[in-house]
């Protein structure tokens, strides 16, 4: 199965995602530069050089790819790979693929499962956080900001020649400061509260939100099920300071050619950002 694949323009450079997603069937989010997943719902062969998975929450459409990813780089020697996962279901993550392990009859994988809260912060190289976020979900569930470490030099050094910064910096004086730019936050499975809760997702340079609905007739079906709906898209349209923004999740009570025309002709009037989509039918 093909991949879309989005090459986004970000302070950080060229960040490339490339992802697939239908609600129920499978959300599969790759950065390729980062060998970082958000979500791994289907199994699929660009998952296993991902040396770090995120996983937003335990439904299976979610997950369903773990165990090949885990499976794949053991058996490929790719070495040990790590599993972010909500706290509250990360034992039973452990207990699944210590079971998928076992029924292949192998070793156990070579997986560090580490269990992360809202506001954690967890190092994935020397200039990259990841840092989880609560949404607004029927099931504990986490999104994930991805924050770029930069210094930059102090404001009131910017007049000074370097020689002087210099001097200074080895005279042991701090002469820079250290700032974490959002490039990218991944909403996984969110109702609207999500907006005021943490609204400074929407400020990452690419956000990546789930529009499970379009019809008028399925809002109910939104709310109940705490997803997100067109209508909640148009309403926060305002407030997005991203310069991307990627739609995601789709129902599968619609033809994503009838989606895609609801985000042409409603939504991208309404922002000032870049629109695109990683809606794929799986086969």
């Amino acid at each position: 199965m093909s991949l879309r694949r989005l090459s986004l323009g970000t302070s950080w450079g060229e960040l490339t995602v490339v992802g697939g997603s239908r609600a129920g069937d499978g959300t599969l989010v790759l950065l390729p530069q980062l060998r970082l997943a958000l979500d791994a719902g289907r199994p699929h062969r660009a998952l296993p050089p991902m040396s770090t998975v995120f996983l937003s929450h335990g439904h299976h459409d979610h997950l369903a790819g773990l165990g090949y990813w885990a499976s794949q780089r053991f058996l490929n020697s790719m070495g040990s790979g790590t599993l972010l996962v909500p706290g509250a279901i990360a034992a039973d993550i452990a207990r699944l693929l210590e079971v998928t392990a076992r029924l292949e009859g192998g070793r156990p994988y070579e997986v560090d499962i580490v269990a992360v809260e809202p506001g954690d912060r967890h190092r994935l190289r020397a200039d990259v956080d990841l840092e989880p976020f609560a949404t607004d979900h029927w099931v504990p569930t986490l999104g994930v900001r991805i924050l770029w470490r930069r210094r930059r030099l102090r404001p009131e050094l910017s007049g000074l020649a370097e020689e002087e910064i210099a001097r200074l910096s080895r005279s042991g004086e701090e002469v820079s400061t250290e700032t974490r730019v959002p490039v990218l936050a991944y909403c996984a499975d969110t109702g609207p509260e999500l907006f005021t809760g943490c609204p400074e997702v929407l400020d990452a340079q690419v956000l990546l939100l789930e529009c499970s609905f379009v019809k008028p007739e399925d809002l109910d079906r939104a709310r109940r099920f705490h997803h997100l709906h067109i209508e909640d898209l148009l309403e926060v349209a305002p407030r997005l300071g991203c310069r991307h923004l990627v739609l995601l999740h789709p129902s599968r009570r619609y033809r994503l050619r009838h989606v895609e025309r609801a985000f042409e002709e409603r939504l991208r009037p309404l922002v000032d950002c870049q629109l695109h989509h990683l809606n794929i039918d799986w086969e």
